[in-house]
């Protein structure tokens, strides 16, 4: 089929921002019109390894140019996004004043800070010329979005090197992530990393409530996909699940209240466990016998997977006193440094800001991979208490 200005159309899909429930965003897909007057997806087209550069170039100007019109004429002030292969760029490496989008969006008086110019992470290659082109739209004051983040040959210094405003997750992560606890984790470390580079998260692709609730509870802001809006004409009146948002603000609310409720019980239980075995214990870690100490701690407190003592400097100072297969042993690791486990680092926190114990967030085991939490404790100022806790109900009493 023949695509022409008089049967290819833009689409806009609404993005959401968590913070409001609001639309934050639309992102142009190209659409066409078939000769029985059924709208179709150009995806196929710009897919095919059989579309030539100049083709996909023409085709795409042409959504480019119609959406922009739109966007000026609906008088829309969300963020427009807008997909560009770094290919097409080549031809203004020596006259960025000449990029097509840029002339486009002065003469229909579109403010260049809405548009946020998206380029497939797969696609990049930190090219100098290339670059130069992506500066010259942030100077202009568009915002730059690296899409299908995770796909292929991610890694740090594509990031580093382009500094994205905002990172679109590769949809099949997203998809992943309801069956693999690997790809939960993932997806949880990618946010927590762009969080501290002020790089914002865009989960696309979400398609489930158990998506939407996986990709909440990873610290994301912005979400896309068929269960929260469809691609659509108009700007105007877009058709947006709010309230399937909305349940899922609220489930996260409650699941999260739940988990931190539960975690602030399981210490409380700990810290008084501890508290009670300190006070008929008084100073056992200087006794020769410390095993024996730690056997009572050990049997008082189900649930519990290993149990040792650490100087403040994260040098291990008993053995591990642990369990396996309901029998209770001692193993090595006497004389280890911890200070670089992410739990000690949080227990160092906690005991500098004046408290005398915590729990870690949780994390998997090295040897079982079981998901556990570590307790602490400040026995002294000078030595420290830790016990290892899997992840499976604790009987309160």
């Amino acid at each position: 089929m023949e695509f022409s200005d008089t049967n290819i159309i833009p689409y806009f899909q609404p993005i959401l921002c968590a913070a409001a429930n609001k639309i934050y965003s639309y992102e142009v897909l190209g659409r066409y019109i078939d000769n029985d007057g059924n709208i179709k997806s150009l995806g196929a087209f710009f897919s095919d390894p059989n579309t030539t550069h100049n083709e996909a170039l023409r085709v795409d100007r042409i959504i480019r140019r119609k959406a922009m019109e739109q966007y000026a004429r609906e008088k829309r002030t969300e963020y427009l996004f807008i997909n560009i292969r770094l290919a097409w760029l080549d031809n203004y490496i020596d006259n960025h004043e000449e990029l097509p989008t840029i002339q486009w969006a002065k003469e229909l008086g579109i403010d260049p800070q809405n548009i946020v110019i998206e380029i497939t992470e797969e696609e990049f290659v930190t090219e100098d010329a290339h670059l130069n082109i992506l500066s010259y739209y942030k100077n202009e004051g568009c915002r730059i979005a690296l899409d299908d983040y995770g796909k292929n040959a991610s890694n740090i210094d594509r990031l580093a090197v382009l500094q994205p405003d905002i990172i679109k997750i590769n949809i099949d992560y997203i998809h992943k992530s309801e069956t693999s606890h690997h790809y939960r984790k993932y997806l949880k470390s990618l946010a927590i990393f762009a969080e501290s580079m002020g790089i914002e998260i865009l989960y696309e692709g979400v398609e489930t409530p158990r998506q939407l609730e996986i990709c909440m509870s990873s610290r994301g802001r912005l979400y896309q996909g068929y269960l929260i809006a469809l691609p659509q004409a108009s700007m105007t009146n877009a058709v947006v699940a709010h309230s399937v948002f909305s349940a899922a603000v609220d489930e996260a609310y409650k699941s999260q209240y739940k988990k931190y409720t539960r975690l602030d019980l399981l210490k409380s239980y700990l810290d008084t466990k501890v508290e009670v075995f300190l006070l008929e214990n008084p100073c056992f870690y200087e006794k020769e016998n410390i095993d024996e100490y730690l056997t009572i701690l050990y049997q008082d407190i189900p649930a519990i997977r290993r149990v040792y003592i650490c100087d403040k400097s994260g040098k291990q100072i008993s053995y591990n006193f642990e369990c396996n297969n309901k029998e209770i042993k001692y193993s090595g690791f006497l004389g280890s440094n911890w200070v670089w486990r992410g739990y000690f680092q949080e227990a160092m926190e906690n005991f500098i800001s004046g408290q005398k114990s915590g729990l870690s967030t949780s994390y998997r085991d090295f040897t079982s991979k079981k998901k556990i939490y570590t307790y602490f404790n400040a026995v002294t100022s000078d030595v420290y208490l830790f016990i290892d806790i899997n992840k499976i109900p604790v009987v309160f009493n």
